[in-house]
């Protein structure tokens, strides 16, 4: 024998609506607070009505400016078609009176109704029985801007004064979204036309400072290039942070020219390669005798800068023993030659660079933490090539005019090898673009670079391959290619006699769509298209896409 139906608790039915629309209003108030898009938080609160209060098949409608009509902007529960037929004249319908009068409208029975025009949802789609519309506006500062609109069942059994009072709270806070989005508008022309101001004057400001000797336009570069022009007319130590190849020297430079020590001698000492017994002496001079072979008094690099700047190269390679005699040398501006018995004072700017994490080497043990201190002034950080691609362009034109005038060639860059060097990620910086870019200009047969001679030179590169000359065709450098190689260093794969095959089959299954095909083999579209061309593959011609 079955056992009998539980009678629903009206109680436990109503708290639970009273949750539903507590958790409604939360979510609708998180997604305001995060700043999702208007449309998305929108859509998302329709469907929260939906979901979990009853509230169907809800629509925005605002006014098109363009055509002058009202029309669906957002829904939920309704079809892309749906959405396309909901479009009403001013006036007309429950739609149109509603935004017109700025006046909720409650239809009880939709099939009671001539104004209600079943446009945009047939009335077939919809249940049987009793369906009601609400429609309310949307005001945006006082004035109407759209309207809700939701279905609702007549069978159900929570009150109509509740559901009311709930789209009412929504359609302020949808108004508060709206209005939100059309002050950041506002906000956003403004900020698009000083944006414009801003790059005519960056573009004249990168202008100016490539008299400096450094080549670029982007954000990142004219940031540091920023920092530096304003700390130049000051002694404060700088610390100029990024990888290798970055040009630190090339800001120390500018640093110095920028300065009012500019007429004063500029000392470089790479910290990496001198040895740790003649660093001392390398820095702080010595007097006659002060060791075997010391036969006569020699000068160190601080006096030697002395009224200039000294640029401290690769200072995480610092030994100890002289951290400490430069941390005394930046606090009391004296030094001690190497076995003297005087102070001598010394007037220099220190100006210190690294590629190394200076609070790594720190907390290692490798690194004094007040010399760091001393050191970290003003930390000036230099960006990688690969932050700045739109860089490369520049950097390989002035390089290419400065190599041939250096070798005596006079060799052009083609676009498209232009396009593969910007492509490639430069782990190397700009020291590494520069050797690739004399390399080929020196081992080119032809008065051209093309984008085969560029491919086949950055795949060589990437493999630490040694060559002896560019070639002049793709076929040639086809033939290089098909050589055993070494690991590479990126994604930059040689062209085995197994690839053909590969891509043919891959073109065909993608119906000759080259984009697909390179995603299949784990390609660039570059990637793909030098081996097509490398290897004379016929793209079958696209095939319609059905779907």
């Amino acid at each position: 024998m079955s056992s009998p139906t539980p009678t629903p608790d009206p109680e436990f039915a109503k708290e639970t609506l009273v949750e539903h629309e507590q958790l409604l209003i939360r979510e609708s108030i998180r997604l305001i607070s995060r700043g999702v898009e208007s449309d998305k938080a929108v859509r998302e609160m329709l469907h929260l009505l939906s979901e979990l209060l009853g509230l169907n098949r809800g629509r925005v409608v605002l006014q098109d400016k363009k055509k002058g009509d009202l029309a669906i902007v957002i829904a939920y529960g309704l079809t892309r078609e749906e959405v396309e037929r909901g479009r009403y004249a001013p006036g007309e319908g429950i739609t149109g009176r509603v935004m017109q009068t700025g006046e909720t409208v409650i239809v009880q029975d939709i099939d009671d109704e001539p104004n209600y025009l079943a446009r945009a949802v047939t009335r077939e789609t919809l249940p049987a029985g009793v369906v009601s519309f609400i429609a309310l506006p949307i005001m945006v500062d006082r004035a109407v801007f759209g309207v809700l609109g939701v279905h609702r069942l007549r069978s159900r059994q929570r009150p109509l004064g509740a559901d009311l009072q709930i789209l009412n709270t929504v359609s302020e806070l949808i108004g508060q979204i709206f209005k939100i989005s059309r002050l950041i508008e506002t906000r956003t022309a403004v900020l698009k036309e000083e944006n414009r101001s801003l790059k005519v004057a960056l573009k004249q400001k990168g202008q100016a400072k490539s008299a400096w000797g450094i080549i670029g336009e982007s954000p990142q570069l004219l940031a540091a290039l920023d920092q530096l022009e304003q700390v130049a007319g000051t002694d404060a130590t700088v610390l100029l942070l990024g990888d290798s190849g970055t040009g630190k020297e090339l800001f120390a430079r500018a640093l110095h020219m920028q300065s009012p020590r500019r007429d004063a001698p500029f000392v470089k000492v790479n910290c990496a390669a001198i040895p740790e017994t003649l660093f001392e002496a390398e820095l702080f001079g010595h007097e006659k005798g002060a060791f075997t072979g010391a036969q006569q008094q020699r000068i160190g690099r601080f006096e030697q800068a002395n009224g200039g700047t000294l640029f401290l190269d690769e200072i995480g390679d610092l030994p100890l023993p002289v951290q400490v005699k430069l941390l005394r040398v930046l606090q009391e501006h004296v030094i001690e030659r190497l076995g003297g018995r005087g102070e001598i004072p010394v007037d220099v700017r220190i100006v210190a660079a690294t590629h190394q994490d200076m609070m790594a080497l720190v907390r290692a043990g490798r690194f004094r933490l007040d010399l760091y201190y001393r050191l970290n002034v003003i930390p000036i950080r230099l960006p990688a090539l690969r932050e700045r691609p739109g860089d490369i362009k520049l950097l390989v034109r002035h390089f290419v005019s400065q190599l041939n005038q250096r070798h005596q060639r006079n060799i052009l860059i083609s676009p498209a090898a232009l396009s593969s060097l910007v492509s490639y990620p430069w782990p190397g910086n700009i020291r590494q673009l520069y050797n690739v870019l004399e390399r080929i200009i020196l081992l080119s047969r032809s008065d051209e670079i093309d984008e085969a001679t560029a491919d086949y030179a950055l795949v060589t590169e990437a493999q630490g391959q040694q060559i002896e000359s560019m070639p002049i065709v793709a076929s040639e450098a086809a033939e290089v290619l098909r050589q055993p190689a070494a690991p590479a260093v990126r994604d930059f794969q040689p062209i085995s006699g197994v690839d053909r095959e590969q891509i043919q089959a891959a073109l065909t299954l993608n119906g000759g769509n080259k984009s697909r095909t390179a995603n299949a083999l784990n390609l660039t579209l570059r990637q793909l298209n030098y081996r097509i061309s490398v290897l004379g593959i016929a793209v079958p011609s696209k095939r319609k896409n059905n779907l």
